[in-house]
């Protein structure tokens, strides 16, 4: 069964999206980092070395000047020609006195906090001096404000402001990220496999800006990366705006399998792992759909994905029960409750076949009968349903059959049709 998606509404009824009310902040903010093989061995190794010098790897091939001010004019995309000389102006200033890879690890820093932040360049030294001074704090060069500021006549107070900006800049958005982005895209592999990176980097990042700087360059790559706007859609503002990102993630999606692809495999997509990011943005774009009250499209795509996975390793399923019943389509709802619930222990359809019921008949001696059974496959929902107990802030990472972490995944995806049967609410509460 799904969780709650990043911009539905807050099961804890505050009226806002999950991810600004009760999403959990607990996410671990450290970032792996990713090793690239491309044919040039040396160059990628000592490039990896840089972006990770606390992994103690060192190549055994060098830098050079000529590759690193190759990279300057040719590799990366600056804001304004003035960035790109100012990093020209850090290789000059540090060649005498630094190993080639951490001057490469400099320039990406600048990259990165340049491209971010659009500084305006009034005083270069000022900005090459405070790169200078972090990398120094950090590996224990111990060089002072003071000696930094002779070399590049600069005052010891512009450099601890400029010091101030970057380290607010790393601290939000890390410079592990620029300098894999950076081996991403100097990397060998197809573009399918650099934007997969980047993705990889955007789904370890906890900082929202830099998830859609990465989802936004994986797209400049490869255009149809469905996990792409996936990553848009859990990060925007607006919900017309996020499903609108899903929808253009389904559209990719298509283009990127082909017609042809989805004739020959339809039946056992989730199989075929080049499917799964399709299969991901349909199930998301349907939830969207539910949770914002166009269930009818929400039904369309549900099916869709049943139609391509049988087997529905996403449990697809347990929405589309609760769909058909929200829109009184007691029919298929039954239809489908015999065939996916017969062999089917969750609790969704325990308490579905209540609704069902319910609408079918109202209530009943059958009715009981079902409840009885539906408490036997998980006692914890009506505490929920009922408002026993509080939801949690955070939805369980596992699901065990009939336990309150089964319970609460229910009661959050089906809260649109409960909410829609107050009497049956009463009814069930009178059982307690």
């Amino acid at each position: 069964m799904s969780k709650v998606g990043r911009n539905d509404l807050c099961p804890c009824g505050s009226g806002k999206k999950y991810k600004k009310c009760c999403l959990g902040k607990e996410t671990s903010a450290v970032e792996s980092i990713l090793r690239l093989v491309t044919t040039e061995e040396a160059d990628a190794a000592a490039a990896q070395a840089a972006a990770s010098p606390e992994t103690g790897v060192r190549p055994e091939g060098k830098l050079t000047l000529t590759k690193l001010k190759k990279m300057v004019t040719r590799e990366l995309r600056w804001e304004h020609p003035a960035h790109e000389q100012l990093a020209m102006q850090l290789i000059e200033s540090m060649r005498s006195q630094y190993e080639r890879e951490l001057i490469f690890e400099a320039v990406v820093l600048w990259n990165g906090f340049s491209g971010q932040t659009k500084p305006a360049v009034k005083k270069a030294g000022s900005f090459c001096a405070a790169i200078e001074y972090i990398l120094s704090e950090e590996y224990g060069f111990n060089l002072s404000q003071a000696e930094l500021a002779d070399k590049y006549e600069v005052t010891t107070a512009t450099i601890s402001r400029k010091v101030k900006e970057m380290l607010n800049y790393i601290e939000e958005y890390g410079r592990e990220g620029d300098s894999d982005e950076l081996l991403v895209l100097n990397g060998g592999g197809t573009a399918r496999e650099k934007a997969q990176l980047l993705l990889h980097k955007a789904m370890e990042s906890t900082s929202g800006k830099r998830r859609i700087q990465l989802a936004e360059a994986a797209l400049e790559i490869y255009p149809d990366s469905s996990d792409a706007y996936l990553v848009l859609a859990e990060e925007s503002e607006n919900e017309q705006e996020a499903r609108a990102f899903l929808k253009a993630g389904i559209a990719a999606g298509e283009r990127e399998l082909g017609e042809a692809f989805f004739a020959e495999h339809k039946g056992h997509f989730w199989g075929l792992t080049e499917t799964r990011p399709y299969i991901r943005i349909c199930k998301s774009y349907a939830e969207s759909c539910w949770f914002g009250g166009k269930a009818e499209e929400a039904a369309e795509i549900l099916e869709h994905i049943l139609e391509l996975n049988p087997d529905d390793n996403t449990g697809s399923r347990y929405l589309l029960a609760a769909v058909y019943l929200y829109s009184n389509q007691l029919k298929e709802a039954e239809q489908f409750l015999k065939k996916y619930g017969e062999d089917d222990a969750a609790a969704a359809f325990a308490y579905d076949r209540i609704v069902l019921e319910y609408k079918k008949n109202g209530i009943t001696s059958q009715l009981k009968m079902l409840y009885r059974v539906a408490r036997g496959v998980n006692k914890h929902v009506p505490d929920y349903l009922l408002g026993m107990k509080r939801l949690p802030h955070n939805l369980p990472d596992f699901v065990g059959m009939g336990d309150s972490n089964e319970a609460v995944e229910y009661v959050i995806m089906h809260s649109r049709l409960w909410a829609s049967l107050p009497d049956l609410l009463k009814w069930m509460l009178k059982q307690q």
